[in-house]
């Protein structure tokens, strides 16, 4: 199950670092429509996601889950056989559909499998997954593309052999029984908790759409500022090593590709030390301080990579980005699974896959008025950095109003 989580969160980044060098070989097409093969997966999950999660309620997880691997390793190697740029576009849209239904049935199988303080530690070990997962596909995918672009395909063969072990290793959970009339008392054998009326029928369950909502447009915005990183980094280290010089930005690392790739797999590896120690982290925080505290992280990061000139302030704001990254996710998740009632979990993550990969699409037609303004990729990052900072005090502000609106100091969230 983690080990299909690291496919979640750039799989269909994972070619990356290869993007200046696709743009070189079809030198026709506009830097907007080479991007489109990192972001055009992520439209077609939203498109995707949510009849997934219903598919997945209704058939078990297991099934949805190893066709989504099988679709994920045969389209994502596709771009490694065809020759022009609208077939390997196609072919992003089919991965799409692989990649929604691995974000669907993982995060559901979480909550089949898990409750109360473990559920919350699988959930840091998931953020730890999706980290390394950066760091496996984007290093890979950059050391790849040093031999040739089309070579940073092959890495979408992991899906095989992850494949294997959930067919080897993993087996359907167990549902919870639909509540049934006892014809005996007329009671429910199976007590629902927080039962509601909807239109004169009681549903079972209450449905807290605000607080979704908010999750889900959190990790909107969250993702279209997060995929800054594997589709414009590749273009501004480019920038840097050409300003700089060769000897100045980093010597034999001065191939972009490759260095692309390191960035974004040290982005990860830190992504993955903050859900590692998740639990620990944040054992004695409320959820809202964490969300506040992880956007102005960002925030920092963003606007220190706005700001560099060389490589070392960029590896230092790729690792603050990394960290603030690896608390958002988790604490997002725990929140929306903590709210979710049981029978409706494969809906609403089909819903949290919508947003996670909306966010991602729209990062790159966000990025072209942005881009327009500032007219550099470092002043792109600055002006995101904005963002991820209001995203920052909005949170700040709700933590001191529950904390000065209660008696005592918020409740921790151990969900």
């Amino acid at each position: 199950m983690l080990l299909s989580s690291m496919l979640i969160l750039m799989g269909g980044a994972a070619v990356a670092p290869a993007l200046p060098l696709i743009s070189e070989s079809f030198p026709d097409a506009s830097e907007a429509m080479v991007s489109l093969i990192i972001t055009l997966p992520s439209l077609a999950i939203a498109f995707s996601g949510f009849f997934i999660g219903i598919l997945s309620d209704r058939t078990g997880r297991i099934p949805v889950l190893s066709a989504s691997l099988l679709i994920f390793s045969f389209a994502g190697v596709s771009g490694f056989f065809l020759n022009s740029l609208s077939a390997i576009l196609a072919g992003r849209i089919i991965l799409g559909i692989g990649i929604a239904g691995i974000t669907v049935t993982t995060s559901a199988l979480i909550t089949d499998y898990y409750t109360g303080i473990a559920r919350a530690k699988i959930l840091g070990y998931q953020a730890a997954s999706m980290g390394i997962g950066v760091l496996i596909l984007e290093t890979s995918g950059g050391i790849l593309a040093t031999i040739s672009w089309r070579m940073s395909f092959l890495i979408y063969l992991l899906g095989i052999v992850i494949l294997a072990g959930v067919l080897v290793t993993m087996r359907e959970p167990l549902r919870e029984p639909e509540p049934i009339q006892n014809a005996g008392s007329g009671r429910p054998v199976d007590k629902v908790e927080n039962p509601i009326h909807v239109s004169g029928k009681k549903t079972g369950y209450t449905t807290p759409l605000f607080e979704i909502g908010l999750v889900y447009a959190t990790l909107f915005l969250s993702m279209v500022m997060f995929f800054l990183l594997p589709t414009k980094l590749p273009y501004l280290i480019a920038d840097i090593i050409n300003t700089a010089g060769p000897v100045q930005a980093g010597g034999i690392f001065s191939n972009h590709a490759l260095l692309s790739g390191l960035f974004l797999g040290l982005m990860g590896f830190v992504s993955a030390l903050a859900g590692i120690f998740y639990w620990r982290i944040t054992a004695s925080m409320h959820r809202v301080s964490v969300l506040a505290l992880s956007y102005i992280l960002l925030c920092l990061g963003f606007v220190m990579m706005g700001l560099s000139g060389s490589l070392l302030p960029a590896g230092i704001a790729v690792i603050i980005i990394g960290a603030a990254n690896g608390l958002i996710i988790p604490t997002l998740l725990s929140w929306l699974m903590s709210v979710t009632p049981r029978p409706i979990v494969g809906k609403v993550m089909g819903g949290w896959s919508v947003s996670l990969n909306t966010g991602q699409f729209c990062s790159s037609l966000a990025v072209v008025p942005v881009f327009a303004v500032v007219g550099s990729y470092a002043g792109l990052y600055a002006s995101f950095g904005i963002l991820a900072g209001l995203i920052g005090v909005f949170y700040l502000a709700q933590y001191l109003r529950m904390k000065f609106s209660s008696p005592g100091k918020p409740t921790v969230q151990r969900n």
